[in-house]
């Protein structure tokens, strides 16, 4: 894969990603991509860490939501 198609499948499973958190969440776009931006998750996902890439967008975005909720809880 080139580095051109490989950052074009992670822009688009991101964008995946963000749609799901508002399906399932009820969330603006805004508070979706900020969440999935400022994920630990998402910089995995960049990086091709644990191949996180692979997984569902509903995992994904489920794994990203309970991370906010439990950093929510330790501040």
């Amino acid at each position: 894969m080139t580095d051109e198609n490989r950052l074009a499948f992670q822009a688009s499973k991101s964008a995946s990603i963000i749609k799901s958190l508002c399906d399932l969440y009820g969330i603006s776009f805004q508070e979706a991509a900020d969440l999935y931006y400022q994920s630990d998750i998402s910089e995995l996902i960049e990086e091709g860490i644990a191949d996180l890439q692979c997984r569902s967008v509903k995992y994904l975005a489920t794994l990203i939501w309970d991370e906010y909720n439990e950093s929510k809880k330790n501040t």
